[in-house]
């Protein structure tokens, strides 16, 4: 296996400034026990990839920690991301996975062959990554050290899930296990165990209530507002779900038929005719520009008062140069403001339900009705091959040439 392969390097100071590297693939023989080599086959491209890439030296992300740079390449200045797809195994010495095994997980962006150490997870088909001496992959969530084996699909379930399979189930989380209802799961803390127990029945009851998504036209805040108008019993419905985003995105946004209205950033005074004195109302920012999301949170919580308000912080702006005032407000246990954590709230709902696999069990039945449903009608898939052309997509994603309707799936 020694023919080189090359591999995606990206600027620490600027992520639109990319190369591809040659890096050759191992060329002795895999003997590691429990190990596996693996070559990326499907990966996706989302502005979710540019996330990695704009804040992954943050220690508690991990996001440029987890594959090898070459000697060639400096740590200092560069660093090598993931998207989510398949890899191909090519070699192994774990008897469960033998050679053409596809796994579905973080994947190296390149054509290089990649070695990680894999055990059995506690669900049928989950394999963890054993952590490396090298300090790679430490303080990643485990989340992006978990790899699956889905078994047989088509080109277009895959085209589904490397685009919104990581994405969607953040949405799905907030719908069924941080807004449960009486029937439903118990209700888990928007950061999870870690944000202790003053998440209750009421606070997760969203009947009624009108639930504000800012920057609503990205695959996790259309996969959640998916989730609410498919995914809950008619009872248990919010009053109105809106979207407030950007003059490019409204028309999409309103394509998607999600949404009862669709507002730009700037027409915040238009609250008061979409909620009423005394209603419960929901915002989630999922990367609002700019101080948009400080913004509506302080009108709403003057209009309205903060005890009838509910904030949740799932994203960020990567361009912006200072975070919102609302994400140190988040950081007071007494406010009405709450960071989102996936893999806590996943954590916490595993212990609620008792196993990771009931857990797992019903995240899969509701996506194979989203997936069923053809996830997001409105987005098509634009599908490219070469790692070339991945280089090319991520600059002209960069650059503003693909809206939210393109979602970029790629075969290296």
């Amino acid at each position: 296996m020694s023919e080189a392969h090359a591999i995606q390097i990206i600027s620490k100071a600027d992520f639109t400034a990319q190369s591809l590297t040659p890096a050759p693939s191992p060329s002795t023989p895999l003997t590691a026990p429990s190990s596996v080599r693996i070559q990326t086959r499907l990966i996706s491209l989302t502005t979710n990839t540019f996330t990695y890439a704009k804040l992954g030296g943050n220690p508690l992300l991990a996001w440029w920690n987890v594959w090898p740079l070459p000697a060639t390449v400096s740590p200092d200045t560069h660093c090598r991301i993931s998207a989510w797809g398949y890899s191909e195994v090519v070699e192994s010495t774990v008897p469960s996975l033998p050679v053409g095994t596809e796994l579905f997980g973080y994947q190296p962006i390149g054509t290089r062959v990649e070695e990680i150490q894999l055990i059995e997870g506690n669900v049928p088909g989950d394999y963890d990554v054993v952590l490396p001496d090298d300090g790679l992959r430490k303080g990643l969530n485990p989340i992006y050290n978990r790899y699956h084996v889905f078994g047989d699909e088509s080109n277009e379930s895959k085209g589904l899930r490397v685009l919104f399979y990581a994405l969607w189930q953040t949405g799905w989380m907030l719908n069924q296990h941080v807004f449960a209802w009486e029937g439903g799961f118990k209700p888990s803390h928007p950061f999870g165990a870690a944000g202790g127990d003053g998440w209750d029945a009421k606070k997760a009851d969203i009947k009624g209530a009108v639930v504000i998504l800012l920057a609503p036209s990205g695959k996790t805040g259309l996969s959640f507002a998916h989730e609410l108008r498919k995914g809950r019993p008619e009872g248990e419905q919010p009053e109105k779900v809106i979207g407030v985003g950007s003059e490019k995105s409204k028309g999409f946004s309103e394509s998607t038929g999600l949404f009862d209205e669709v507002l730009l950033y700037e027409q915040v005074e238009d609250i008061e005719r979409i909620a009423k004195k005394g209603q419960k109302i929901v915002l989630v920012n999922f990367a609002a520009r700019g101080q948009a999301a400080d913004t509506w949170a302080s009108a709403l919580d003057e209009k309205f008062g903060e005890d009838n308000v509910t904030v949740l912080l799932v994203g960020a702006d990567p361009s912006a140069t200072r975070p919102p005032v609302l994400y140190g407000k988040a950081m007071d246990p007494a406010s009405n403001v709450y960071q989102v954590h996936a893999g806590l709230i996943r954590e916490k709902g595993i212990a609620n339900l008792g196993s990771a696999e009931a857990y797992y069990n019903a995240q899969n039945a509701a996506w194979g009705r989203f997936a069923g449903d053809g996830a997001i009608p409105a987005i098509e898939i634009k599908w490219e091959k070469g790692l070339e052309k991945y280089k090319a997509g991520w600059q002209a994603l960069a650059d503003g040439h693909y809206g939210p309707e393109t979602g970029l799936v790629f075969e290296l």
